[in-house]
């Protein structure tokens, strides 16, 4: 079962690893200027950080048995989501049937792209949370 995380965790990683070049694409790293992002730096490379932060605990877990850091990987992966919904609740504005004028650079994720990231990334806290606690 720690594997199959592993592998959830990847496939978020990879769709948001999508979803962030994109993002810088069309011009998020630069935060000058009004309308060019609704997403503040800190709270993408914080997102960023804590989600590698979070694999790397679950490595360590899968490569050396420790259940502490699958928990700190628990607990990290928590964070990472609170951030993520931040920032969906930050994009939602830039992607609705009103945004045709948004010029920001969130605005051009595809919407696909954003439900399989936050799909996959709900899979894999249920996941960690199923292969921690105890039956």
């Amino acid at each position: 079962m720690s594997v199959i995380v592993l592998v959830a965790w990847l496939v978020t990683a990879g769709l948001g690893s999508y979803l962030g070049t994109v993002w810088i694409r069309h011009g998020g790293l630069r935060q000058r200027g009004a309308g060019v992002t609704r997403l503040p730096v800190w709270l993408v490379l914080g997102h960023v950080a804590l989600a590698v932060t979070g694999l790397c605990a679950w490595l360590l877990f899968l490569l050396g048995h420790t259940r502490a850091s699958a928990w700190a990987a628990c607990a990290v992966v928590l964070i990472v989501a609170s951030f993520g919904f931040m920032m969906l609740f930050r994009w939602l504005p830039s992607s609705g049937l009103h945004a045709r004028a948004d010029t920001t650079a969130e605005r051009h994720f595809p919407f696909t792209a954003v439900v399989a990231h936050g799909a996959c990334a709900v899979a894999t806290i249920v996941l960690v949370l199923v292969t921690l606690v105890p039956r």
